[in-house]
């Protein structure tokens, strides 16, 4: 894939990284030559490149909830995305700017590719960290990339055989790549061929020597995706384990489950295993409408979908100007603002409301995917962080006034943003927004503003759940409010979703001045909850409304989480009485 790389390698290690710094760890960027004998005792970097969250497991509930007509499960989508723009520039643990970006629609994604590397930097590129984080609470897969580019922009075939190269009839580079994987807590790899040099049933021994190792040591969800220009499926490749998946050349959208019985699967099976691309960076974040139809058409999925960096529209040209000179402060707050506007219009539609079926060019993923999620378990809380803040709050109280960006302390977002039932009329009543000024955790809240209608209900649904209640368990909202405006907790139970228990929300205490209510739920014991929604309702009606939410949980009984102890805290290089850097 030829990427026009739009900004210089030096501005980028400014903007974010910060000013360099012998101590700031970054992310592996690595040629064949540096990986041959990696470990982590020798990559000073790479205990602060581990994901420590592991890929949570998703259910699919027994009655499809679907927000419109036009979503099915079956398709799945690929995020072949940036992340950061360069991958010798990437630091390990987020930097203290606010132009950070990362993917919050998880819900709609199946797979992440972090799609990094050149010729001049590194072909070898582990996904970042918190990345994998933020992905695998999801229970979304992220693969680190693999980078052979073509010859024109600097692909060299000595790469490729040196990556091919077989030591006692094995492959060594397997063996490694597998290692890396494993230690740093990702899914596997991308591998982008495009140098040449090789042959198919060389590359198909490589993945099955891959796999091989990952099965044995009980890591069974490993994959590789391939990918060589080509716009036809490979039975070589697709055949040499059942998890591998190829990303089809750009216009290969169409129905390959014909192909299941050549590629030793099922036909449901061929969805995780053939993504036909889509050139987002040509096209535009909300111009591909035309190949997700041929993909995913109204009455059902005939295939899955690889999209190709879509950050490209969505977050680099609001931040192009501002590289390097305004990360932080007014700048950069309306240049993230645009750039989740920009997210939600791709993920969503141009309404920002996933029940909606639009009949214009660009329907919205939302309007072909099902929404995902893995909450099952409790407790389930999130603070409704975005992975970028202005300050950092601590139960409503700021302890930190600098700008800083980190994937990995984002929350689980709601999983339908946003889906208000209320008359059609009024669906336009209600704006919700990300606040970074006032949080009561982490980085962000949720504000809901606008007008209520004097006796009429506006049900927002939140989160798909697979939650067994039992006594004692509560759900527990921390918010704020402006007026008497009456709200609801509607508990949908999982023999019929859209019946709901309704509770009264009613503040029972008080912090730093945030309401918090707390809602027993043994009357649902041994139900399973399968939608949690809020019910607003204004007896007398209202033009100023405003209800932020802090945060939201469902939590067993007596549960009292316990501050996680710091162990093994040690300074590899203190500081002196002439300065230095600090890494802990």
């Amino acid at each position: 894939m030829r990427l026009n790389r739009l900004f210089s390698v030096a501005m980028l290690s400014i903007i974010f990284g910060g000013t360099a710094s012998a101590q700031q760890p970054y992310g592996g960027c690595w040629h064949p030559e540096h990986v041959k004998n990696w470990s982590p005792e020798t990559d000073k970097n790479a205990k602060f490149n581990r994901s420590k969250v592991p890929l949570a497991k998703r259910f699919k509930e027994p009655t499809l909830m679907k927000a419109n007509k036009n979503q099915f499960y079956e398709g799945q989508v690929c995020n072949a995305t940036i992340l950061f723009p360069t991958c010798s520039s990437c630091p390990s643990q987020g930097a203290n700017n606010f132009l950070g970006y990362q993917p919050t629609y998880w819900q709609y994604m199946d797979k992440l590719v972090y799609w990094a590397g050149s010729a001049s930097e590194g072909i070898i590129i582990p996904p970042p960290a918190p990345s994998t984080d933020a992905a695998h609470q999801s229970g979304v897969k992220s693969l680190g990339q693999i980078f052979f580019p073509p010859y024109a922009f600097g692909g060299n075939q000595a790469w490729v055989r040196e990556m091919l190269t077989k030591e006692n009839g094995s492959y060594i580079f397997a063996k490694k790549l597998y290692e890396i994987a494993k230690y740093m807590g990702f899914d596997g790899w991308f591998i982008n061929q495009e140098s040449g040099g090789s042959t198919l049933s060389e590359w198909a021994g490589f993945i099955k020597e891959f796999n091989a190792l990952a099965d044995a040591d009980g890591n069974s969800h490993m994959e590789i995706q391939w990918y060589n220009a080509s716009g036809s499926p490979s039975p070589t490749i697709l055949k040499s384990h059942k998890n591998t998946s190829q990303f089809l050349e750009y216009g290969a959208n169409g129905d390959y489950r014909s192909q299941a019985s050549q590629l030793g699967c099922t036909e449901e099976e061929t969805f995780s295993k053939i993504y036909a691309g889509i050139q987002v960076v040509s096209s535009g974040h909300t111009g591909f409408g035309y190949y997700l139809n041929r993909s995913m058409p109204t009455t059902g999925h005939v295939g899955s979908i690889d999209l190709f960096c879509p950050e490209e529209r969505i977050w680099k040209d609001n931040v192009k100007n501002l590289l390097g000179s305004d990360d932080t402060g007014p700048s950069a707050y309306a240049a993230i603002q645009k750039t989740f506007k920009n997210e939600e219009q791709m993920w969503v539609n141009q309404e920002g409301d996933p029940t909606v079926t639009s009949t214009t060019s660009w329907p919205g993923i939302s309007n072909r995917v099902l929404e995902r999620s893995t909450i099952t378990n409790m407790p389930f809380v999130s603070s409704f962080c975005v992975g970028v803040g202005k300050h950092r709050f601590v139960e409503g109280i700021k302890n930190g006034t600098q700008d800083w960006y980190h994937s990995g302390v984002q929350s689980i977002m709601p999983t339908w943003r946003w889906w208000i039932d209320c008359p059609s009329g009024n669906k336009k009543d209600l704006t919700v927004k990300i606040n970074w000024d006032d949080v009561y955790n982490i980085g962000s809240s949720l504000s809901i503003s606008g007008k209520l209608v004097a006796n009429t209900n506006y049900l927002m649904r939140l989160y798909k759940t697979h939650i067994l209640a039992a006594n004692g368990d509560k759900f527990q909202l921390i918010y704020k409010k402006n007026g008497n405006e009456k709200l609801e907790l509607k508990v949908g139970i999982s023999e019929n979703a859209n019946s709901f228990t309704t509770f009264s929300i009613d503040e029972t205490s008080k912090v730093n001045g945030w309401s918090v209510a707390e809602v027993d739920l043994s009357s649902l014991n041994n139900k399973t909850i399968s939608i949690i929604a809020l019910n607003i309702r204004s007896e007398s009606g209202t033009s100023n409304f405003s209800l932020s939410l802090g945060q939201l949980g469902i939590i067993p009984q007596n549960y009292a989480p316990a501050i996680a102890p710091v162990k093994n805290l040690k300074t590899e290089k203190p500081l002196t009485q002439f300065g230095g850097d600090l890494r802990l």
